[in-house]
């Protein structure tokens, strides 16, 4: 078995190495979404491109609020092991995390159809804001949904997502990146020239994610079959209840930031939908996705830094770890302000020209939404700390105490600014974070630099 990590890069070169590739591949894989985006608003009208994006936005709220995030275990414990050379602990390590996976993706679809239902009725909750909004009867939208979210039945890529993060190959992560918008372009065109309804269009989108998962899964296993480990993992005999020490508790913890992660990141859409309809819904997209354009490849940051934390608390440098993180921090920061002020200066022109008037209040939402970006920009290399030392449940204390201040911010601010108001909310939440998850970093770096154990 090939349990090496080859490169003679520092840890610093790495980090920079796979954040440029991951940051640079997202940013391109946003544009061409925006574009599919715009083609799709073009051509349906408002409230059926809403309950498109409404649509995939619920089944990816409950494919990450419901995930254990094996690969996060992977990465943890896995680390340990390869700095040993016990490929055999490590083969168990990934059979297990595979077990999870399989049982993660069954409870997220269970979830999702059976919750849609109560999403329905809110969203009829609010009768002079969404009438006549919905471009289908409740039940054709409930049996669509069934359909949509049958996909999570195959995201099942956590294992091979930490394969390939542990053993340094962010190449084939950032190519099945672009899998699912290159994918969902080209569907939006056949559409658009075959006049397809929304059905076709959630058709598109269906396909799009089904090949990204089916990408990143044969991308893990063919790293696995490389490196001789593909058979140990199968034979591998390893107790899902018990699979060793300390790996359920980690793995209870950051299923739960996990799905306060997915709150932050996929709540307001369905929030926005609920309350105002799939057509705000729909603008309220648009606007998501010209921020994420200029500002989701900072986030990336996270999944770039923690596998370097755990290499580095596995050979006994933790000493290290304050430097590293504060600098990527500090970067992080400058970058996202930087590119709020260019989605405020290119905003106006890129959506009037690629989309039209009628998402006219995306603009100023999508000037909010890089603001709060670029608070979270700062945050984002500061969460893989708890991971690395194995205090994930911080982690979870800054992202609940954000989430918390981000839902009584936006009725509050939307009942005193309208839609307009969910902009600011997403600042007020990253700003929560921000304050919790840097005063708990600096007391687990504190306690952790004094040899002891952070409690």
């Amino acid at each position: 078995m090939d349990l090496s990590i080859a490169s003679n890069r520092s840890v610093e070169g790495r980090i920079a190495s796979n954040a440029g590739l991951l940051i640079g591949t997202k940013a391109l894989g946003a544009f061409i979404g925006l574009l599919a985006l715009g083609v799709a608003a073009k051509n349906l009208a408002v409230p059926e491109f809403g309950i498109v994006v409404v649509l995939h936005g619920y089944m990816l709220f409950f494919g990450e609020m419901m995930t254990f995030q094996p690969w996060q275990s992977l990465i943890r414990f896995g680390s340990d092991d390869v700095e040993a050379g016990n490929g055999g602990a490590l083969a168990g390590l990934i059979k297990f995390t595979a077990k999870l996976d399989a049982v993660s993706v069954v409870l997220s679809y269970l979830a999702a159809i059976a919750f849609f239902g109560v999403f329905l009725a809110a969203m009829q909750a609010f009768p002079d804001l969404v009438e006549n909004a919905l471009p289908l009867p409740p039940g054709e939208l409930y049996q669509l949904a069934i359909f949509y979210c049958s996909v999570l039945l195959f995201q099942q890529i956590g294992m091979s997502t930490g394969v390939l993060r542990l053993f340094d190959r962010f190449t084939g992560l950032a190519i099945s990146g672009m899998v699912m918008p290159s994918v969902r372009l080209i569907g939006v065109l056949i559409a658009a020239s075959q006049g397809w309804g929304v059905v076709g269009y959630v058709a598109v989108w269906y396909v799009a994610s089904l090949l990204r998962y089916l990408t990143v899964i044969g991308l893990g296993v063919y790293e696995l079959h490389s490196r001789g480990l593909l058979r140990p993992v199968i034979r591998a005999k390893v107790s899902f209840l018990k699979p060793r020490d300390g790996v359920w508790a980690f793995s209870t913890k950051a299923f739960t930031d996990s799905s306060l992660g997915a709150g932050f990141t996929h709540l307001p859409l369905l929030l926005v939908s609920a309350v105002f309809g799939p057509a705000v819904g729909g603008v309220y997209k648009v606007a998501e996705e010209v921020a994420k354009l200029l500002s989701e490849g900072v986030k990336l940051l996270d999944q770039v830094i923690y596998p370097e934390l755990a290499r580095i608390i596995s050979a006994g440098e933790g000493r290290k770890i304050l430097r590293l993180v504060t600098r990527a921090s500090l970067l992080s920061i400058a970058v996202g302000i930087a590119l709020a002020g260019v989605v405020y200066v290119i905003g106006p022109g890129l959506i009037d020209r690629s989309i039209g008037q009628d998402y006219a209040l995306a603009v100023d939402l999508a000037v909010l939404l890089v603001l709060g970006a670029a608070i979270f920009a700062a945050v984002a290399p500061l969460y893989p700390v708890f991971y690395a030392v194995g205090r994930p449940e911080r982690a979870i204390y800054a992202r609940l105490g954000g989430i918390i201040a981000y839902i009584v911010g936006f009725f509050i601010l939307t009942a005193w600014m309208g839609p307009i108001g969910i902009g600011w909310a997403s600042i007020v939440g990253y700003g929560v974070a921000l304050l919790l998850v840097v005063a708990l970093v600096s007391r687990t770096l504190a306690v952790f630099a004094e040899g002891a154990s952070p409690t």
